[in-house]
């Protein structure tokens, strides 16, 4: 099958990987030269628990795809989503299907533009992966996939995409809610992400704060809340566990999410599509959220300090 990763960064290179080496024609589609550049160079390198592998894999710019794909997966960040869309609609036809496991709200709605309901599967994962550098990444112990065709069909197409994650050593299944599942994940990211950011720190050490619970209880009960408005029922008891499973060294204990990875690099971080989707829904049913209101202030104060801070160094 050939497979283009729209997004390369951490994860896109992380499931790129696996597909690659269940013996698909994986490309990696990204627009940070430096990183597709020191990927066609070396390989991309692989880091995890045990130890460090070069993969001989193709990486490009968007522009330089020249074959029409049977399956594009995206992973580039929500605030790209579109852009990024519109840059690789010449390797997409009637017949290549198109799954998303983004973070975050709104990106179903901006991938609907362009892809046809019956071509595009939604899901999330759990995998745990860091970008550490141009062409390297490490890989934080096991996740799994839940995937669904966004009209809530169980095709043929869908079946066979599981089977393909699979066999490429991904625990995946076929979800019968997906829209349940993208809520359970913002909910997920909406308190690991945002609070290894602020205290900056992994997935473990902020799990093991004494009182953990209490701190979460009330963020992901205000999502429940929205979820409801919206039309999406969840289980607290649920994301709890979706939340708890990820804290031991094993799973993703060690590993520090995206969030913090782009704050620790001043690039914009999602939380206009974690918290910030939340408040902003919120408004429309007259909900208070004040929990994840303060969280994405936060976590916008921090991105203007790093930022007003970088300009000042440049000054200097």
């Amino acid at each position: 099958m050939k497979i283009a990763i729209a997004g390369s960064g951490a994860m896109g290179c992380r499931f790129g990987a696996l597909l690659k080496e269940a013996g698909h024609d994986v490309i990696l589609v990204d627009e940070w030269a430096i990183h597709i550049e020191a990927i066609n160079q070396r390989g991309l390198e692989i880091r995890n628990e045990t130890g460090s592998r070069f993969l001989p894999i193709k990486a490009c710019l968007p522009p330089e795809v020249t074959e029409i794909m049977d399956l594009v997966i995206v992973f580039t960040k929500a605030m790209l989503t579109d852009a990024l869309m519109q840059k690789c609609q010449h390797f997409i036809n009637d017949r290549t299907l198109v799954l998303t496991l983004q973070n975050g709200l709104g990106n179903i709605e901006i991938l609907e533009k362009s892809i046809p309901r019956d071509n595009l599967i939604v899901g999330v994962t759990t995998y745990g992966t860091e970008l550490l550098g141009p062409g390297i990444i490490q890989a934080f112990g096991s996740g799994h996939n839940q995937i669904m065709q966004v009209d809530g069909k169980v095709t043929d197409d869908i079946k066979k995409l599981a089977e393909i994650l699979i066999f490429a050593g991904m625990d995946t299944k076929v979800s019968e809610n997906a829209f349940s599942e993208i809520w359970n994940k913002v909910a997920f990211n909406s308190v690991l992400n945002t609070l290894c950011t602020l205290m900056e720190n992994t997935v473990g050490a902020v799990g093991h704060y004494s009182r953990f619970h209490e701190v979460i209880d009330h963020i992901v009960e205000e999502i429940i809340e929205v979820g409801y408005a919206e039309g999406v029922s969840l289980n607290k008891d649920d994301i709890f566990k979706m939340i708890i499973n990820v804290i031991p060294p094993d799973m993703a204990g060690n590993h520090l999410p995206s969030m913090y990875q782009d704050m620790e690099n001043n690039r914009q971080t999602e939380i206009d599509f974690l918290n910030g989707a939340i408040v902003n829904l919120a408004k429309k049913h007259n909900i208070a959220v004040p929990m994840n209101l303060l969280i994405t202030h936060l976590i916008k104060m921090k991105e203007e300090i790093r930022f007003y801070q970088s300009q000042q160094e440049v000054k200097k």
